[in-house]
Protein backbone atom coordinates (compact mmCIF):
# COMPACT_ATOMS: atom_id res chain seq x y z
CA UNK A 1 0.00 0.00 0.00
CA UNK A 2 2.71 2.19 0.55
CA UNK A 3 4.47 1.60 -2.40
CA UNK A 4 1.16 2.36 -4.40
CA UNK A 5 0.65 5.37 -2.96
CA UNK A 6 4.24 6.33 -3.49
CA UNK A 7 3.50 6.04 -7.32
CA UNK A 8 0.59 7.82 -7.13
CA UNK A 9 1.93 10.82 -5.27
CA UNK A 10 5.22 10.72 -8.20
CA UNK A 11 2.75 10.36 -10.90
CA UNK A 12 -0.19 12.96 -9.91
CA UNK A 13 2.93 15.83 -10.06
CA UNK A 14 4.25 14.48 -13.40
CA UNK A 15 0.22 15.15 -14.71
CA UNK A 16 0.06 18.10 -13.39
CA UNK A 17 3.34 19.29 -15.12
CA UNK A 18 2.44 18.36 -18.08
CA UNK A 19 -0.82 19.80 -17.97
CA UNK A 20 0.49 22.99 -17.63
CA UNK A 21 3.04 22.66 -20.61
CA UNK A 22 -0.23 21.51 -22.80
CA UNK A 23 -1.41 25.06 -21.33
CA UNK A 24 1.15 27.58 -22.74
CA UNK A 25 1.39 25.28 -26.15
CA UNK A 26 -1.55 26.75 -27.69
CA UNK A 27 -1.14 30.42 -26.93
CA UNK A 28 2.28 29.97 -28.50
CA UNK A 29 0.90 28.19 -31.66
CA UNK A 30 -2.11 31.01 -31.93
CA UNK A 31 0.51 34.40 -31.26
CA UNK A 32 3.32 32.59 -34.15
CA UNK A 33 0.45 32.26 -36.20
CA UNK A 34 -0.78 35.97 -35.70
CA UNK A 35 3.13 37.63 -36.24
CA UNK A 36 2.97 35.33 -39.14
CA UNK A 37 -0.32 36.93 -40.68
CA UNK A 38 0.64 40.61 -39.26
CA UNK A 39 4.23 40.31 -41.19
CA UNK A 40 2.21 39.18 -44.76
CA UNK A 41 -0.26 42.30 -44.65
CA UNK A 42 2.27 44.47 -43.67
CA UNK A 43 4.48 43.26 -46.88
CA UNK A 44 1.99 43.70 -49.27
CA UNK A 45 0.54 46.56 -48.20
CA UNK A 46 4.33 48.00 -48.67
CA UNK A 47 4.58 46.08 -51.89
CA UNK A 48 1.24 47.60 -53.18
CA UNK A 49 2.16 50.96 -52.03
CA UNK A 50 5.30 50.77 -54.24
CA UNK A 51 3.65 49.49 -57.33
CA UNK A 52 1.19 52.03 -57.25
CA UNK A 53 4.04 54.51 -57.76
CA UNK A 54 5.45 52.62 -60.33
CA UNK A 55 2.21 52.94 -62.86
CA UNK A 56 2.19 54.85 -65.59
CA UNK A 57 -0.32 58.19 -64.11
CA UNK A 58 -3.51 57.42 -66.83
CA UNK A 59 -3.46 61.26 -67.56
CA UNK A 60 -0.16 60.16 -70.17
CA UNK A 61 -2.32 56.90 -72.30
CA UNK A 62 -4.58 57.58 -74.96
CA UNK A 63 -7.78 55.63 -74.98
CA UNK A 64 -6.52 52.25 -76.09
CA UNK A 65 -3.33 52.53 -73.51
CA UNK A 66 -0.86 53.78 -75.46
CA UNK A 67 1.60 56.34 -74.56
CA UNK A 68 1.81 59.18 -75.66
CA UNK A 69 5.17 61.19 -76.56
CA UNK A 70 5.61 64.46 -74.54
CA UNK A 71 6.83 66.17 -77.55
CA UNK A 72 3.24 65.67 -79.50
CA UNK A 73 1.32 67.19 -76.58
CA UNK A 74 2.23 70.53 -77.65
CA UNK A 75 2.98 72.24 -80.95
CA UNK A 76 6.30 74.09 -81.39
CA UNK A 77 6.93 76.49 -84.87
CA UNK A 78 8.03 74.77 -88.11
CA UNK A 79 9.60 75.93 -90.95
CA UNK A 80 6.33 76.65 -93.02
CA UNK A 81 6.99 74.66 -95.50
CA UNK A 82 6.02 70.32 -97.05
CA UNK A 83 9.88 69.35 -97.27
CA UNK A 84 11.87 71.72 -95.29
CA UNK A 85 14.75 69.90 -96.74
CA UNK A 86 14.30 70.84 -100.69
CA UNK A 87 13.99 74.71 -98.93
CA UNK A 88 16.67 76.93 -98.28
CA UNK A 89 16.65 80.58 -96.60
CA UNK A 90 17.61 83.04 -99.99
CA UNK A 91 16.94 86.14 -97.24
CA UNK A 92 17.50 86.51 -93.40
CA UNK A 93 16.05 88.57 -90.85
CA UNK A 94 17.28 92.38 -90.23
CA UNK A 95 19.15 92.02 -87.08
CA UNK A 96 20.52 95.39 -85.41
CA UNK A 97 22.99 92.78 -83.85
CA UNK A 98 23.88 91.53 -87.16
CA UNK A 99 27.73 92.44 -88.72
CA UNK A 100 27.29 95.27 -91.46
CA UNK A 101 28.07 92.63 -94.13
CA UNK A 102 25.06 90.50 -93.43
CA UNK A 103 22.42 93.60 -92.53
CA UNK A 104 23.01 94.56 -96.23
CA UNK A 105 22.04 91.41 -97.63
CA UNK A 106 18.99 91.73 -95.66
CA UNK A 107 17.47 94.94 -97.16
CA UNK A 108 14.96 94.64 -100.19
CA UNK A 109 15.29 97.46 -102.27
CA UNK A 110 11.71 98.48 -103.40
CA UNK A 111 10.91 101.89 -105.65
CA UNK A 112 14.50 103.22 -105.65
CA UNK A 113 14.33 103.10 -101.70
CA UNK A 114 15.63 100.25 -99.00
CA UNK A 115 13.68 98.48 -96.64
CA UNK A 116 14.66 96.12 -94.16
CA UNK A 117 13.69 92.93 -94.29
CA UNK A 118 10.92 92.03 -91.19
CA UNK A 119 11.06 88.13 -91.78
CA UNK A 120 12.66 85.26 -93.73
CA UNK A 121 12.45 84.21 -97.70
CA UNK A 122 12.15 80.79 -98.81
CA UNK A 123 13.12 79.29 -101.72
CA UNK A 124 14.06 76.26 -103.46
CA UNK A 125 17.51 75.55 -105.41
CA UNK A 126 15.91 75.14 -108.51
CA UNK A 127 13.98 78.37 -108.18
CA UNK A 128 10.46 76.13 -108.73
CA UNK A 129 7.15 77.03 -107.09
CA UNK A 130 6.31 74.77 -103.48
CA UNK A 131 3.52 74.89 -101.13
CA UNK A 132 3.43 77.03 -98.01
CA UNK A 133 2.15 75.39 -94.73
CA UNK A 134 1.02 76.81 -91.38
CA UNK A 135 3.87 77.07 -89.37
CA UNK A 136 1.28 76.18 -86.36
CA UNK A 137 -2.41 75.53 -85.78
CA UNK A 138 -4.31 78.71 -85.70
CA UNK A 139 -7.13 81.34 -87.08
CA UNK A 140 -6.90 82.56 -90.55
CA UNK A 141 -7.38 86.31 -89.31
CA UNK A 142 -6.54 87.65 -93.35
CA UNK A 143 -6.11 86.42 -96.80
CA UNK A 144 -5.90 89.42 -99.50
CA UNK A 145 -4.43 90.13 -102.60
CA UNK A 146 -1.86 93.37 -102.53
CA UNK A 147 -0.33 94.80 -105.53
CA UNK A 148 3.37 95.01 -104.12
CA UNK A 149 3.41 91.61 -101.70
CA UNK A 150 1.13 89.15 -104.32
CA UNK A 151 -1.48 87.38 -102.15
CA UNK A 152 -1.19 87.17 -97.76
CA UNK A 153 -2.00 84.93 -95.57
CA UNK A 154 -2.01 85.55 -91.95
CA UNK A 155 -2.71 83.22 -88.84
CA UNK A 156 -3.40 83.96 -85.11
CA UNK A 157 -2.19 82.04 -82.49
CA UNK A 158 -2.29 82.46 -78.17
CA UNK A 159 -0.55 85.39 -76.91
CA UNK A 160 -0.92 87.82 -79.10
CA UNK A 161 1.41 85.96 -81.72
CA UNK A 162 0.62 85.99 -85.51
CA UNK A 163 2.29 84.37 -88.68
CA UNK A 164 2.58 86.07 -92.10
CA UNK A 165 2.87 84.29 -95.46
CA UNK A 166 3.43 86.62 -98.71
CA UNK A 167 4.69 86.51 -102.47
CA UNK A 168 1.92 83.86 -102.52
CA UNK A 169 1.14 83.00 -105.97
CA UNK A 170 -2.17 81.42 -104.96
CA UNK A 171 -3.99 81.01 -102.01
CA UNK A 172 -5.82 77.55 -100.28
CA UNK A 173 -7.78 79.17 -97.21
CA UNK A 174 -10.15 81.66 -96.71
CA UNK A 175 -11.06 84.34 -93.71
CA UNK A 176 -12.09 82.73 -90.62
CA UNK A 177 -10.90 78.86 -91.36
CA UNK A 178 -9.20 77.11 -88.32
CA UNK A 179 -6.21 75.56 -89.75
CA UNK A 180 -3.59 72.73 -88.12
CA UNK A 181 -0.12 73.05 -88.26
CA UNK A 182 1.51 71.41 -91.28
CA UNK A 183 -2.19 72.23 -93.41
CA UNK A 184 -1.51 73.89 -97.16
CA UNK A 185 -2.16 77.93 -97.25
CA UNK A 186 -1.06 78.45 -100.68
CA UNK A 187 2.26 78.19 -103.12
CA UNK A 188 4.99 80.22 -103.25
CA UNK A 189 5.41 82.75 -106.53
CA UNK A 190 6.81 86.09 -107.62
CA UNK A 191 5.73 89.25 -106.44
CA UNK A 192 6.51 93.39 -106.86
CA UNK A 193 8.09 94.20 -104.19
CA UNK A 194 11.01 92.13 -103.90
CA UNK A 195 11.63 91.26 -107.61
CA UNK A 196 14.96 90.04 -107.14
CA UNK A 197 14.49 87.23 -105.10
CA UNK A 198 12.19 85.60 -107.98
CA UNK A 199 10.15 82.51 -106.98
CA UNK A 200 10.01 82.63 -103.01
CA UNK A 201 7.36 82.98 -99.96
CA UNK A 202 8.07 85.12 -97.10
CA UNK A 203 7.39 84.57 -93.97
CA UNK A 204 7.06 86.71 -90.65
CA UNK A 205 6.20 86.16 -87.27
CA UNK A 206 5.30 88.78 -84.50
CA UNK A 207 4.52 89.28 -81.58
CA UNK A 208 1.84 92.11 -80.25
CA UNK A 209 2.71 93.68 -83.90
CA UNK A 210 5.95 93.62 -83.83
CA UNK A 211 8.60 91.80 -86.19
CA UNK A 212 10.87 89.16 -84.39
CA UNK A 213 13.45 86.97 -86.24
CA UNK A 214 11.67 83.64 -87.47
CA UNK A 215 14.87 81.74 -86.28
CA UNK A 216 14.18 82.14 -83.26
CA UNK A 217 10.71 80.50 -82.94
CA UNK A 218 11.86 77.34 -84.14
CA UNK A 219 10.79 74.44 -82.21
CA UNK A 220 9.57 76.90 -79.49
CA UNK A 221 5.70 76.72 -78.64
CA UNK A 222 3.92 80.09 -78.33
CA UNK A 223 4.48 80.09 -74.68
CA UNK A 224 8.51 79.86 -74.96
CA UNK A 225 8.45 82.11 -77.68
CA UNK A 226 6.24 85.07 -76.40
CA UNK A 227 8.03 84.81 -72.88
CA UNK A 228 11.82 85.02 -75.15
CA UNK A 229 10.65 88.42 -76.52
CA UNK A 230 9.64 89.54 -73.31
CA UNK A 231 12.64 88.81 -71.63
CA UNK A 232 14.44 90.19 -75.02
CA UNK A 233 12.46 93.71 -74.87
CA UNK A 234 13.20 94.29 -71.10
CA UNK A 235 17.09 93.44 -71.34
CA UNK A 236 16.88 96.30 -74.71
CA UNK A 237 14.94 98.63 -72.49
CA UNK A 238 17.59 98.28 -69.70
CA UNK A 239 20.52 98.60 -71.87
CA UNK A 240 19.02 101.97 -73.42
CA UNK A 241 18.48 103.12 -70.32
CA UNK A 242 22.10 102.32 -69.12
CA UNK A 243 23.24 103.71 -72.44
CA UNK A 244 21.11 106.81 -71.68
CA UNK A 245 22.71 106.93 -68.64
CA UNK A 246 26.50 107.25 -69.44
CA UNK A 247 25.77 109.84 -71.69
CA UNK A 248 24.61 111.87 -69.24
CA UNK A 249 27.14 111.60 -66.81
CA UNK A 250 29.77 111.85 -69.79
CA UNK A 251 27.96 115.36 -70.52
CA UNK A 252 28.15 116.48 -67.21
CA UNK A 253 31.68 115.86 -66.79
CA UNK A 254 32.24 117.76 -69.81
CA UNK A 255 30.78 120.83 -68.61
CA UNK A 256 33.60 123.82 -67.79
CA UNK A 257 34.84 123.67 -64.09
CA UNK A 258 33.61 126.72 -62.73
CA UNK A 259 29.94 125.66 -63.66
CA UNK A 260 30.79 122.92 -61.23
CA UNK A 261 31.81 125.64 -58.72
CA UNK A 262 29.40 126.49 -55.96
CA UNK A 263 28.03 129.90 -55.66
CA UNK A 264 29.30 132.48 -53.00
CA UNK A 265 27.90 133.10 -50.23
CA UNK A 266 25.66 136.68 -50.17
CA UNK A 267 26.84 139.25 -47.94
CA UNK A 268 24.76 140.36 -44.95
CA UNK A 269 22.76 143.65 -45.71
CA UNK A 270 23.86 145.19 -42.84
CA UNK A 271 27.04 144.36 -43.01
CA UNK A 272 26.95 145.21 -46.92
CA UNK A 273 24.95 148.52 -46.61
CA UNK A 274 27.82 149.48 -43.45
CA UNK A 275 30.68 148.83 -45.68
CA UNK A 276 29.42 150.76 -48.57
CA UNK A 277 28.48 153.77 -46.51
CA UNK A 278 31.99 153.55 -44.57
CA UNK A 279 34.20 153.28 -48.18
CA UNK A 280 31.81 156.60 -49.56
CA UNK A 281 32.57 158.76 -46.52
CA UNK A 282 35.66 157.66 -46.69
CA UNK A 283 36.15 158.45 -50.81
CA UNK A 284 33.91 161.59 -50.23
CA UNK A 285 36.23 162.82 -47.20
CA UNK A 286 38.99 162.22 -49.48
CA UNK A 287 37.71 164.06 -52.82
CA UNK A 288 36.68 166.94 -50.33
CA UNK A 289 40.36 167.30 -49.14
CA UNK A 290 41.80 167.33 -52.64
CA UNK A 291 39.47 169.49 -54.05
CA UNK A 292 40.48 171.67 -51.45
CA UNK A 293 44.02 171.33 -51.92
CA UNK A 294 43.80 171.95 -56.07
CA UNK A 295 41.61 175.32 -54.55
CA UNK A 296 44.04 176.26 -52.68
CA UNK A 297 47.21 175.78 -55.79
CA UNK A 298 44.84 177.64 -57.66
CA UNK A 299 45.19 180.36 -55.67
CA UNK A 300 48.46 180.36 -54.87
CA UNK A 301 49.08 180.42 -58.72
CA UNK A 302 46.87 183.31 -59.21
CA UNK A 303 48.68 185.21 -56.97
CA UNK A 304 52.25 184.66 -58.11
CA UNK A 305 50.91 185.61 -61.76
CA UNK A 306 49.13 188.75 -60.98
CA UNK A 307 51.73 191.37 -60.39
CA UNK A 308 53.66 189.77 -63.46
CA UNK A 309 50.12 191.21 -65.20
CA UNK A 310 50.62 194.78 -63.66
CA UNK A 311 54.30 195.04 -64.99
CA UNK A 312 53.31 194.29 -68.11
CA UNK A 313 50.42 196.75 -67.89
CA UNK A 314 53.12 198.94 -67.00
CA UNK A 315 55.10 198.56 -69.60
CA UNK A 316 52.76 198.74 -72.19
CA UNK A 317 51.04 201.96 -70.33
CA UNK A 318 54.80 203.21 -70.79
CA UNK A 319 55.27 202.55 -74.65
CA UNK A 320 51.88 204.06 -75.19
CA UNK A 321 53.08 207.29 -73.54
CA UNK A 322 56.56 207.54 -75.83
Amino acid sequence: MKEEEKQTKKTVPMKGKNAMKKRWVYPAVYLSFAAVILTSVLWYQNDAKNTENNNTPESALEDDGTAVPVSLTKEVFQMPVADPEAIEVVKDFFSSEATAQEQEAALVFYNNIYYQNRGIDLATEDGKAFDVTAALSGNVVKVAKDPALGWVVEVEHDKGVVTHYSSLASVSVKQGDQVKQGAVLGQAGENAYDKDAKVHAHFEVRKDGEAVDPVMAWDQSVAQLASAVEDSRKEMKKAEEQKAAEEQKKAEEQKPAEEKKPAAPKADDKGGKDTKDTKGTKDGKDGKDANREQESSSQSAEDTDAPAESDETSADDSGASE
